[in-house]
């Protein structure tokens, strides 16, 4: 599948989600590799971090989940235009039904004791094949020994809810050790699987503005969302 530049990160081309999944479930068999999803958020924050920077820009697989990098694509290369936004947390579960269908093992990683044994549950009630299991509160020194245990498990994808950069971070590390599955980071998609966390209503996800709603409903992340500000002065000054 072809990609594009978006500040040094190459960007999957998928038009939509399904050509996106099909791509990465070929022949019934998954591709190996680091899943990212890219929005601005992310792309400032690897302008101030190199460690991030390195790890997205040498990822296989990083795809369109912002609303503004989709605009910029659209700019940038106008034979895309027809390109929409791959939503993670829709991915995410479209993986997880394909997963249950083919029997392909799974390995679910991060978020608190209590969501993780939730979305775990949830899942196997689906008909995924879940391998492992580990909650987001490990130390540095059992790092080790917890990627060990994923490799062991024989997981194919394995899923990473930690908080970004924290799992991009910890995806690269294991896929260095253990490169023979699907790694996708998955930031809260457990909270929104669980229901503890409520998605934008539908006509806020259609016009790409779910960033928004989070900001409003989520009073704390308003900070985060500054970074829109320096990302819109790279959309307007070409500089992406």
């Amino acid at each position: 599948m072809n990609k594009v530049n978006i500040r040094n990160i190459a960007v999957i081309t998928a038009a939509h989600q399904q050509n996106l999944l099909d791509f990465l479930l070929e022949d019934n068999r998954v591709k190996f590799g680091r899943l990212f999803a890219i929005n601005a958020e992310k792309v400032i924050l690897s302008g101030k971090r190199s460690d991030l920077a390195e790890c997205l820009q040498h990822a296989e697989f990083c795809y369109a989940d912002g609303i503004s990098i989709i605009l910029s694509i659209r700019r940038k290369y106008p034979e895309l235009a027809n390109m929409e936004r791959i939503a993670g947390a829709d991915l995410w579960l479209a993986l997880m039904n394909e997963a249950a269908r083919q029997g392909v093992p799974v390995f679910i990683l991060g978020s608190s004791p209590v969501v993780l044994a939730d979305t775990v549950e949830k899942l196997k009630y689906m008909g995924v094949n879940v391998v492992g299991q580990y909650d987001g509160y490990f130390s540095a020194e059992y790092e080790n020994e917890l990627i060990a245990a994923i490799q062991h498990s024989g997981a194919k994808i394995v899923s990473v809810a930690l908080g970004s950069p924290k799992q991009e971070l910890f995806i690269q590390r294991a896929y260095m050790k253990y490169p023979f599955a699907l790694y996708m980071g998955v930031g809260g998609t457990y909270d929104v699987f669980t229901g503890r966390v409520k998605r934008a209503p539908k006509l806020w996800q259609k016009y790409g503005v779910e960033w928004l709603y989070r900001a409003i409903t989520q009073p704390r992340r308003w900070k985060r969302q500054l970074n829109l500000i320096k990302y819109a002065y790279y959309y307007w000054f070409n500089k992406l």
